[in-house]
């Protein structure tokens, strides 16, 4: 086969590209997979507590902050309560300009009477901002604690802040005596705490517990302070959650972010974080993409390994491939393949040389074997064909071309061997005896044909072997022809004595009857003569049937095989023994079914019971009984001829189906009686079986196929 009629999938070069590819690529894929799930978990952890860490931070400045605030605001009123709420005006300004300056992110300062009533104000815009009696604390606090913290209120820009209140005290008398109000920036608060190192695309943003937005570090995002209550996460700390210290979810925009939130306390709000889940995984990003780089990188340079390798592996074999095609090519089984290593394949090219060698020794063995073969096959006396499955000629021996010519190739094997010259074809113990006349010639052949496996080199599905037994059969004719005229032989004196009978019953009616023509006297009447003419025409008759049944039993054997009724044949046949019985006194008891049908000689059958009742008669003594029965048992039919005379001895009993053995006497018998009708049965496709006591008698059965056509 050439090389480049192989597909590129069965090639070593390619499985051995294929190999090294997947494994390099299976354990970088099973290892980074592993590694890459591992990275992506701790990096998603880290960025959730990174997150959650950062909202604590910002809310524990928040709270920080205004814990700051309002202890400047308590100690400012501690120290100079009397101050803030007297009718020095000018003390007081100084009081809140110094409070102003310290505390960066408070916006306005107020002072309040008892009654709420602004008595000084100081604003970082404005400064010192004019006020008037009706001006009242805002928003106007009503509480027993020292310090309250109000509402987020907005301006009408949108810009949050809020109020804290402290409750101004006499030193001496611990009585309420005003208030100071500090107005709280928080957009600067937010732009001042959330100021910390955040991701790409992270922002921060603070809701209070109304839902209300507070400030947002994303500009872009704007404060929709209408739809922030949508928020997921701002739903769930409505709902009361206090913080989450991490999960995924859609923002308002719908976009995936990653977020976290906590409460600051007090004030009651909430400082959220979030970061677009694609800018959280970049770095996940990256590492996959640099571990795809560098697995590339290796699968490159395991694919060069491997095809350099199975370069180097397959070298060798195609080019043992090669030498070997030649070899097949050529039919040279004597030539070498050079050894070029001595590595496996060097020795796998020795082991091919040796294997040659054994290869052209087995070669000469066969031709030496094929030669003696041919020999025996064309020198056997058979003649061999082989058929297909159509049972049509492909081989044939010089034996069976002798017989049938030379030119048979494809044709069907029943036309050349049975043919228009066919004369009778039967079968004996499963084989079959056909009479073919060849070369003007008639021949008897043995067919025997043997099922074969299709997997020989002819396609063969048979062997049709053909024995010339022509001389056996013939000879087999004869011996039948002998025993047949044996037994004519001894019936011929029954047969005379028969026939004297009614010769006698003849004489003495027409001799009676010529006498009294002769009398002148009285002459018979024409009654008395008609009465004498029936009596001889019965006689006549009479002896008629006796010779035809001994004309009948020896009328020329006719080969072939018919339907027949052994039991009527049987009875038939029992009447040419009417005389031997009569003489020894002996009777038979009949018991024969109807119907026995079976394929059969008539002839022949006639012959096996004449032999079987006359080996009977001979062994029995005077006044016995002989039995003879035939039946239908199952798919059988069964003949038995039992007599009670003097038996076989068991060491007889072994040599009684041999030819020309015989206990009789010399002149009383051929030793062919019970040889033959042992053939006869076996060719009748039966069995015959001999069962005999010696003194008590002997029992023959034949077992036979019925006919059921």
């Amino acid at each position: 086969m050439n090389n480049n009629s192989i597909p590129w999938w069965m090639r070593l070069k390619v499985h051995f590209l294929l190999f090294g590819v997947t494994m390099s690529i299976l354990p970088l894929f099973l290892l980074g997979n592993l590694g890459f799930t591992s990275v992506r978990h701790n990096l998603q952890k880290n960025i959730y507590e990174q997150d959650f860490e950062q909202v604590t931070i910002i809310a524990n400045e928040i709270r920080d902050f205004i814990n700051h605030v309002e202890n400047s605001l308590t100690l400012t009123k501690a120290t100079s309560a009397n101050a803030l709420v007297g009718k020095d005006e000018t003390s007081r300004q100084i009081i809140l300009e110094i409070l102003l300056q310290k505390e960066s992110f408070i916006e306005e300062i107020r002072v309040m009477d008892e009654s709420f009533n602004v008595i000084g104000q100081i604003s970082r815009q404005e400064g010192i901002s004019p006020y008037t009696s009706a001006d009242r604390i805002e928003p106007p606090i009503f509480t027993d604690k020292f310090s309250v913290l109000s509402d987020v209120v907005f301006s009408t820009d949108r810009r949050p802040a809020i109020y804290m209140t402290t409750i101004v005290h006499d030193p001496l008398t611990m009585n309420r005596i005003g208030y100071l109000q500090a107005k709280i920036d928080l957009q600067s608060i937010i732009s001042r705490y959330v100021n910390i190192r955040m991701g790409e695309g992270e922002y921060v943003f603070l809701v209070d517990q109304k839902g209300n937005l507070i400030g947002h570090t994303n500009f872009n995002f704007g404060l929709d302070y209408k739809k922030i209550r949508q928020h997921s996460a701002v739903e769930s700390y409505l709902d009361g959650a206090g913080f989450s210290q991490g999960s995924e979810y859609k923002n308002l925009d719908g976009v995936s972010v990653i977020g976290a939130f906590t409460s600051v306390g007090t004030p009651n709000w909430a400082v959220f974080i979030e970061q677009p889940v694609q800018e959280a995984n970049k770095p996940i990003f990256e590492f996959a993409f640099q571990l795809i780089v560098i697995a590339f990188l290796i699968m490159v340079l395991v694919m060069i390994l491997s095809i350099a390798f199975g370069l180097k592996v397959v070298y060798p074999i195609e080019n043992l491939e090669k030498q070997v095609r030649r070899i097949i090519s050529t039919g040279d089984l004597e030539s070498h393949i050079p050894i070029e290593s001595w590595d496996e394949i060097g020795r796998l090219v020795k082991s091919f040389n040796q294997l040659l060698n054994s290869l052209d020794q087995m070669n000469e063995n066969l031709k030496d074997e094929k030669e003696l073969l041919a020999t025996v096959v064309d020198g056997v006396g058979a003649g061999m064909v082989l058929l297909n499955t159509d049972k049509q000629i492909i081989w044939w021996n010089t034996k069976f071309a002798e017989w049938f010519g030379y030119h048979l190739e494809n044709l069907p094997c029943d036309q050349v061997v049975k043919g228009e010259g066919m004369e009778g074809v039967y079968n004996e113990k499963g084989r079959n005896i056909c009479t073919v006349c060849v070369n003007e010639e008639r021949r008897h052949f043995r067919q025997m044909l043997y099922e074969l496996s299709l997997d020989n080199p002819e396609s063969a599905a048979y062997l049709l072997l053909l024995d010339d037994v022509t001389q056996e059969v013939e000879m087999e004719a004869r011996i039948i022809e002998t025993d047949k005229m044996a037994a004519i032989g001894l019936l011929a004196s029954g047969v005379a004595h028969e026939i004297n009978n009614p010769l006698a019953i003849i004489a003495a009616h027409s001799e009676d009857l010529l006498d009294r023509l002769n009398e002148e006297e009285v002459s018979p009447t024409q009654e008395e003569i008609k009465s004498v003419f029936k009596i001889v025409l019965g006689q006549i008759d009479r002896c008629k049937q006796i010779t035809g049944r001994l004309l009948g039993f020896a009328r020329q054997h006719i080969r072939g095989s018919n339907l027949i009724d052994i039991g009527v044949v049987s009875v038939q046949t029992l009447g040419l023994l009417e005389h031997k019985t009569k003489q020894k006194q002996i009777r038979f008891d009949l018991q024969i079914e109807n119907n026995l049908f079976i394929l059969g000689n008539e002839n022949e059958w006639q012959q096996v019971v004449l032999n079987l009742i006359n080996n009977a008669l001979d062994a029995s003594s005077e006044g016995k009984v002989i039995e003879v029965k035939g039946y239908r048992e199952g798919e059988k039919i069964y003949f038995i001829v039992k007599d009670y005379g003097e038996g076989i001895s068991q060491i007889n009993l072994k040599k009684a189906f041999d030819p020309f053995f015989t206990t009789k006497s010399v002149g009383q018998g051929t030793g062919l009686g019970l040889y033959v009708s042992y053939g006869i049965v076996q060719k009748m496709q039966g069995e015959m079986t001999l069962e005999s006591t010696e003194g008590e008698g002997t029992c023959v059965k034949i077992t036979l196929t019925p006919h059921n056509g």
